[in-house]
């Protein structure tokens, strides 16, 4: 009856476990709705005026901070684009209101704050470039 009910149980958590991580870095497109720096806790000018992406990590996390170089690679030098962290290990209430299940997570912004696509969990380069291409290119 033991091994019956650790069969189970292994087969339980690994269920729950690749429910879990389903969907780790890929592409998501977003609402569309606007986002102001105010309603994340950032500084009224965190946000570029041509894209923004918008990066909610944690401290704790050294995902956060290999996704964290990756954004730097891919704006850097691109004008009136910019990276706006939001740490979750000091505003955890935000994950709920923005639906972050996961960290890192990134919000790509247009010119007007609008969330064009999302990344959750370590996005590859190429996942990357896809959501600040989108919001770089917004589709109307």
């Amino acid at each position: 009856m033991i091994p019956l009910v650790l069969a189970v149980a292994t087969g339980v958590v690994g269920i729950t476990g690749w429910l879990w991580w389903r969907g780790d870095g890929e592409l998501r497109r977003g609402s569309g709705e606007r986002l102001r720096p105010d309603e994340v806790a950032l500084p009224a000018d965190a946000f570029g005026p041509v894209a923004t992406m918008l990066l909610f990590g944690s401290q704790q996390d050294e995902r956060t901070a290999v996704v964290r170089d990756r954004l730097a690679d891919l704006v850097g030098g691109l004008d009136g684009v910019r990276i706006a962290e939001v740490d979750l290990t000091a505003r955890g209430d935000l994950a709920g209101r923005y639906a972050v299940t996961r960290t890192p997570s990134v919000f790509a912004l247009d010119g007007e704050g609008r969330l064009r696509s999302r990344v959750k969990g370590t996005g590859s380069v190429e996942t990357l470039r896809a959501a600040l291409d989108s919001a770089l290119h917004p589709a109307v």
